[in-house]
Formats: structure tokens, sequence, C-alpha cells
């Protein structure tokens, strides 16, 4: 049994990282835009266009430090993307907010990242197999976040 955790681990790192690579060379190329933009855009569009930047820090904490995502957050405010604001509620906390622009931009480069999807992985399962995987991974997301 411990053995099929570790095949299961195997084969989702082998299909993860190349398909992660060829969308993001398809969102960078297509879209001009990098995965940590377009995934901070992304996390800020799910939550109504506005996030603690500690909330986006835990959502993004495997990829970036405190100071990389504070990068992250100034180069994405110097290109217009999103601005930062003071809570009214707690005047120590910075909120983030997509702007227009950042919602345009989100919106072509999530066209891309889905074309994109589908060309390096759905095109490799049917409807079945893609709804049975989803099935088991979600279970397991859901189990590991109870």
């Amino acid at each position: 049994m411990a053995g099929d955790a570790a095949r299961l681990w195997s084969a989702l790192v082998d299909v993860y990282q190349p398909v992660l690579r060829d969308v993001v060379a398809d969102l960078e190329r297509d879209a001009g835009i990098d995965s940590g933009s377009y995934s901070a855009l992304a996390y800020l569009d799910r939550a109504s266009g506005r996030l603690r930047i500690g909330e986006l820090h835990a959502l993004m904490r495997v990829r970036y430090s405190q100071p990389g995502l504070s990068r992250l957050v100034q180069r994405m405010e110097a290109d217009g993307l999103l601005k930062r604001t003071v809570d009214p509620t707690d005047r120590r906390v910075t909120t983030l907010m997509l702007t227009r622009a950042g919602r345009a931009c989100f919106r072509a480069a999530r066209a891309i990242y889905d074309t994109a999807l589908e060309e390096h992985l759905g095109s490799f399962v049917n409807a079945r197999e893609a709804q049975s995987v989803t099935a088991a991974l979600t279970r397991i997301a859901a189990a590991r976040s109870a």
C-alpha cells in the first residue's frame, strides 16, 4: 500500500512538471505574462478582486518568500495590474486590489492558459478519465484541509 502512494506521487510529478513548463512557456510567449503574475491575478480574481497581502502570501508561499512576494507585488503594481491600499478596518494591513488593466490582462491570459492546459494535459485523457482523476484529487484535497 505504501508503494501505491509513492507511485501515485511519481506519476503526478511526472505529469505536473512538464505540463507546467509548457503552460508557462505558452503564457510567457502568447500573453506576455510570467507564471507568478498569472497566479497572483488568478487568486485575486477568485477573491472578487481584493485580498490582503498576507492571504496572497499564504496561497503562494510555496513559490515565494515574503520578500519575493513583495517584489512581485511591486512589479505588478508598477505594471498597473493591481494597487495596494491600506485596509480601513486595520491600518497595519495592506490590501491588494485588481485594477481594470489587471482584469483585462487576466482574462486574456486565462484564455491562453485554458488552451494550453487542453493542449498539454486535457488532450491526453477522455472525459471519464478526467472526471475520475479530478474526483480522487478533490477528495484528497478536501480530506487534507479538514
